[in-house]
């Protein structure tokens, strides 16, 4: 049902490593791959009695015709390290889709895309999300090193343009990643009906809202904060509103966000 969200049992169809220490992870279940979209998050329970509260997983990708979607992380704690070594055929309980999505708007004519290391997650969801626009598709795609970076054939594949951008050089253009987005953003003679999505590392997304608000761009942003229920009952996920009422100073990332307008909160504090 449209809508809704559930508590699944669900089945391991895949597991890759796709760059050093990043798996993918599909599950099959089409009541999450038929109505997700770019931006929600499932919670999924660690098979450990070690490990009480789940983890919050961005839907990476979909695929409809065999009702899996898939999930992107980097096995660097207790939980993804056991998720990490889980085998095909085995179950998760995964709740979801969770959150809110990107939007696209109607008179959009170029998306431009700003991703720092795992921070690509949602986004192959969202090129398939737009597969039917015709519009120019910006990808500045930044990691540490290139042995980090993942799903670059897929990128192509889903028509966008990759801007690879390596801090060591090792890979693409070597620099940081906000430093080609605004090179790009100075390159454009006109620059309305544009719109700019970004998830990553937080000082990154700092740069690329203050680059968004100088240059009088859209853009929507996806938060990594730490959560624990993902549904809003243990408030522990706060996010700071730019316009806070007499009532409320905070969104929750799960259940205002993930995904929020660059313009509605404040990512410098």
């Amino acid at each position: 049902m449209p809508g809704a969200t559930n508590d699944f049992l669900v089945k391991i169809e895949q597991i890759n490593l796709v760059a050093q220490n990043t798996f993918r992870i599909s599950l099959k279940q089409s009541g999450i791959s038929r109505y997700v979209h770019a931006g929600q998050f499932v919670n999924i329970k660690i098979p450990s009695n070690e490990i009480l509260w789940r983890r919050p997983f961005s839907v990476h990708k979909i695929n409809s015709v065999q009702n899996t979607f898939d999930i992107l992380f980097n096995a660097i704690g207790r939980g993804t390290a056991a998720l990490s070594k889980m085998e095909v055929g085995q179950q998760l309980r995964v709740l979801g889709p969770l959150g809110k999505a990107f939007v696209y708007p109607e008179n959009t004519e170029e998306i431009i895309i700003v991703a720092g290391g795992l921070g690509i997650a949602p986004f192959l969801l969202l090129l398939q999300d737009m597969a039917d626009m015709d519009i120019p598709k910006h990808l500045f795609y930044g990691v540490k090193t290139g042995s980090l970076a993942c799903c670059v054939e897929e990128i192509h594949q889903l028509g966008a343009h990759l801007h690879l951008v390596t801090e060591d050089g090792s890979e693409g253009q070597k620099g940081l990643v906000t430093e080609f987005f605004e090179k790009y953003l100075l390159s454009l003679p006109v620059r309305d009906k544009r719109m700019v999505y970004a998830c990553g590392p937080h000082p990154m997304l700092v740069k690329a809202q203050e680059l968004v608000k100088r240059f009088g761009l859209k853009g929507q942003v996806s938060v990594e904060n730490m959560m624990a229920c993902g549904f809003g009952a243990c408030v522990g996920c706060p996010v700071k509103m730019a316009r806070p009422t007499e009532s409320k100073f905070y969104y929750l990332a799960c259940t205002d966000g993930p995904v929020f307008d660059l313009d509605e909160v404040i990512l410098d504090d």
